[in-house]
């Protein structure tokens, strides 16, 4: 054989006694588990959400949160809307920016647009435009902040209206954490 030939069945070789080298010890490295915890089924509550609720402070003239759990029987997600909106107005009332008092509303979705029926009465209760806008826009970011919707479009009393008090109304919001 010529010295070419030898040197390059030295290589192939030495090039399969490496591989099998680096293949054991691979295959030694796999035989290590490591052990997962899962919680146990009866920890998990399939029905638990949590929300972001956005609420007007009024003293720094921004939208402060807070994060609810919701952990009734919601099956659907208009359910789960409406509740995050009772939630909210419940916030709103607790902390003196609507009266409590009995309001009515409405949440629907039609085509990744959420449509919020508003009692006329919630954003009369605003004193200054910009009250006003932090009242809606508590509105728009807790309800998109779930996901899967785009927008939000604002009906007064049912019907699409352009201003209550302060504001034009008649656009689609969006999600906006600047606020």
């Amino acid at each position: 054989m010529s010295k070419k030939l030898k040197s390059l069945l030295f290589i192939l070789i030495l090039a399969t006694v490496v591989t099998g080298i680096y293949s054991n010890r691979l295959n030694h490295l796999s035989q290590n588990t490591t052990h997962i915890t899962t919680p146990k089924t009866n920890e998990i509550k399939t029905n638990d959400y949590s929300v972001t609720l956005f609420f007007p402070n009024s003293k720094q003239n921004k939208l402060n949160t807070e994060d609810i759990i919701l952990s009734e029987n919601l099956n659907t997600k208009e359910q789960i809307l409406k509740e995050i909106t009772t939630k909210l107005i419940t916030k709103l009332e607790n902390i003196n920016i609507l009266k409590k008092e009995a309001f009515k509303y409405e949440v629907y979705i039609k085509n990744r647009t959420l449509y919020l029926d508003l009692d006329s009465k919630i954003l009369l209760s605003a004193n200054n435009p910009q009250e006003e806008l932090l009242i809606i826009y508590s509105f728009v970011n807790t309800l998109l902040s779930l996901g899967g919707n785009d927008a939000v479009v604002l009906l007064i009393n049912g019907v699409p209206t352009d201003k209550v008090n302060y504001i034009n109304i008649s656009k689609n919001y969006k999600l906006n954490s600047n606020i």
